[in-house]
């Protein structure tokens, strides 16, 4: 007599049951490959019951009970199927969609999203695109107001420096130029604001990252400001030249006015550009390192030693995301305070 067992898929899903607990994602071949043993216990199944079925029937019952009963299995396995390819696309372009969304940086510099796919997630991804397109055009027209505000807000303060000048009073005209250079400053932030945000929707390009580097220090020398440049490039990149030099100016001239000196270090790490300003000043407090790149934000220590916005960090960070890179402040064994830009080097 034939013995065949109790439960043929058993150690199927118990296998199944493995790749599921050691992977969150589930190769796209799984169902295909999980459906295809299936059908064939089940087929072998058939090949049993047939044995078994010739011993006790005769050939008309035995075809009228089996025929119907295999066309029935191969159709509901060929449904299944089906079914389960539709599943795999559906979740593997929900993951893709996922992946996108988290890939963004939450300030609408990423691409947009592919409308491609099923008919359920390309509606959800035209939905998200659509949101972004009127975020981006909120925040355009947002810019314009702040530009304008703080542009006009020159003219005034213009003035009021120069009524400045008539006073008899020397202590009064002093404090009166204080209060006016705070503003001016404040003024300037905000300009500062908006170029950031100009400087966060620019196209990348190739370019010579040295001659940029050699521009920019010459523009400090020219300026009566020594910035030492150690190390080069040694080779073109493809970046956001204009915010790239933004966020340097923001570092150093952070360097020079809290640690009263700055030196830029480059160097290339496999595919990583590692752009460095170092300076010799007293450093931040480590409990302040994060504050530090809030909008508007100065510490106790910062504020005493010297004027400031409290915008240069904020501004510095934000267009380095959107550069896709990574900017980090670290206190130097030695003594100062090192701020690390981190960019990715794509092929130029």
């Amino acid at each position: 007599m034939i013995a065949y067992p109790t439960h043929p898929c058993e150690a199927l899903l118990e296998s199944f049951e493995r790749d599921r607990a050691s992977s969150a994602r589930l190769p796209r071949s799984l169902p295909v490959r999980i459906w295809g043993v299936c059908a064939v216990l089940l087929v072998a199944g058939m090949g049993v019951y047939c044995v078994r079925l010739e011993e006790v029937s005769a050939w008309p019952v035995r075809a009228s009970i089996a025929l119907p009963l295999i066309v029935m299995t191969v159709l509901a396995m060929s449904v299944a199927t089906l079914a389960s390819l539709k599943v795999s696309e559906l979740l593997d372009c929900l993951k893709q969609l996922t992946a996108a969304i988290e890939a963004e940086d939450g300030e609408g510099t990423g691409a947009a999203l592919s409308e491609h796919g099923p008919r359920a997630v390309a509606d959800l991804a035209r939905a998200i695109n659509r949101s972004a397109r009127h975020r981006a055009g909120r925040q355009a027209e947002l810019l314009q107001v702040l530009a304008a505000y703080a542009h006009d807000q020159r003219t005034p303060l213009t003035r009021m420096g120069m009524r400045c000048e008539l006073l008899d009073d020397p202590a009064a005209r002093e404090a009166l130029q204080r209060d006016l250079a705070e503003l001016a400053e404040l003024v300037e932030a905000s300009l500062s604001c908006a170029r950031m945000q100009c400087s966060a929707g620019e196209k990348t390009q190739r370019v010579d990252a040295d001659d940029l580097l050699g521009a920019l220090i010459g523009d400090y020398q020219d300026a009566g400001r020594t910035v030492a440049l150690e190390g080069r490039v040694g080779r073109p990149v493809v970046t956001c030249p204009h915010a790239l030099r933004r966020v340097l100016m923001n570092l150093i001239d952070n360097a020079l006015r809290y640690g009263g000196d700055a030196r830029l270090c480059v160097r290339v790490e496999a595919r990583r550009l590692v752009l460095a300003v170092v300076d010799s000043g007293p450093g931040i407090v480590p409990a302040q390192m994060d504050a530090v790149f809030a909008p508007w934000y100065r510490s106790p220590e910062t504020a005493a030693r010297a004027p400031g916005s409290g915008l240069g960090l904020a501004i510095a960070r934000r267009l380095t995301l959107a550069m896709r890179g990574e900017l980090q402040l670290e206190n130097r064994r030695t003594g100062g305070l090192e701020a690390r830009l981190t960019l990715p080097l794509v092929a130029a």
